[in-house]
């Protein structure tokens, strides 16, 4: 709750919903909203009230794909967008090593984990306790970066079949020099030498939160991930309640990714606040834009200046590899978006649909 509204509101608290009441409940705050956000870890909503509702995950996982062991890692990583990390990486001398002495295991919780988390999340920071994280990854791998022999970053990792998992990432004392140096860089770039020296396949990059404009993600995005759903049993059920601006302008600043009818879902929204030529708007949708299972992309449109542009987004739409559709709700209801979308995969796969009459482009 704090990520999706810190800046603009406080949570009121307002009482406990009975569960055979919540409909009922749901109902009422219908008329008064702009979004309705629903989270509960032992109850889903069923039936008719589960598809006017989107689900929003708590993170997302992002995976990369090693190259077949005759393949050469770092001219399978490099490019445009990676090549700036690996220099610093070979300017830093970094080098790394992998251990389960207890000690070392400690240190980097209290003097890398912890300043790392705090400093990236601040207010909203969640830091596993001591007592917890001894207890889970005491028997792991710690994965130490060094620079002029000082463990400057770590890395807990898990290898789980042929996947590498990066659990736990830390950088000593948050140093922002070490961050500048390209120590985050560097743990991921290791991760995947230690993975192709194990034979593994795949690396997991951690999760991160569902925004399309998230940093985290964003920045995984360069090396060649795709995003698969994160298997933690937390989500939020979102109910869209009407077109009111200060609803279209949450929504342009906060694209994310949902979960429909078991498949992800990125959604990108047009409006009144989001101003671009045609130049921007390809950069812009570009940016958005990610690979992954069962991911599929939807332009939202919310007024009729967007939709007249449909034609040059459809075209900008048509060069990206990942499927990609576009929704024109310049004359409907943001409510009818869930709907929307759960049709279209009844459709898609051969499913009757409930809604055959609700148009999409």
């Amino acid at each position: 709750m704090h990520l999706l509204y810190a800046e603009y509101l406080d949570p009121l608290r307002i009482g406990n919903v009975p569960l055979w009441s919540l409909n009922r409940v749901m109902r009422r705050w219908e008329k008064k909203a702009d979004l309705i956000i629903f989270r509960h870890r032992r109850f889903r909503p069923r039936g008719a009230a589960a598809r006017r509702m989107l689900i929003m995950p708590y993170h997302v996982e992002q995976i990369i794909e090693l190259p077949p062991p005759d393949v050469d890692l770092l001219a399978f990583l490099i490019n445009s967008t990676t090549r700036r990390d690996l220099k610093k990486i070979r300017d830093a001398e970094f080098e790394y090593e992998i251990t389960q002495d207890p000690a070392q295991l400690d240190f980097f919780y209290h003097q890398m984990y912890r300043p790392f988390v705090q400093d990236r999340h601040r207010g909203s920071a969640r830091i596993i306790p001591w007592e917890v994280f001894r207890r889970i990854y005491e028997k792991g791998e710690l994965m130490l970066i060094r620079k002029a022999g000082l463990a400057v970053a770590g890395n807990v990792m898990s290898q789980t079949g042929d996947c590498l998992y990066n659990n736990l990432f830390g950088v000593l004392h948050a140093d922002r020099e070490l961050f500048n140096a390209g120590s985050i860089a560097a743990i991921y770039w290791f991760a995947m030498v230690e993975a192709r020296r194990r034979g593994c396949a795949t690396v997991s990059m951690q999760c991160a939160r569902p925004f399309l404009k998230d940093g985290v993600l964003v920045y995984k995005k360069k090396w060649g991930s795709r995003i698969v759903a994160d298997h933690i049993d937390r989500e939020f059920w979102l109910l869209p309640c009407g077109n009111r601006p200060p609803m279209h302008r949450f929504l342009e600043e906060n694209p994310f990714i949902c979960e429909q009818d078991d498949r992800l879902v990125s959604l990108i929204f047009l409006g009144s606040h989001t101003v671009l030529n045609d130049k921007e708007l390809s950069s812009y949708l570009r940016g958005c834009h990610f690979q992954g299972d069962r991911l599929s992309t939807w332009v939202v449109l919310l007024d009729s200046e967007w939709a007249a542009r449909t034609e040059t987004i459809e075209t900008i739409l048509g060069e990206l590899p990942q499927p990609s559709h576009i929704l024109d709700l310049s004359r409907g209801s943001l409510a009818e978006l869930p709907e929307l979308i759960s049709s279209w995969q009844d459709l898609r796969h051969g499913s009757p649909s409930e809604f055959p009459e609700l148009a999409y482009s």
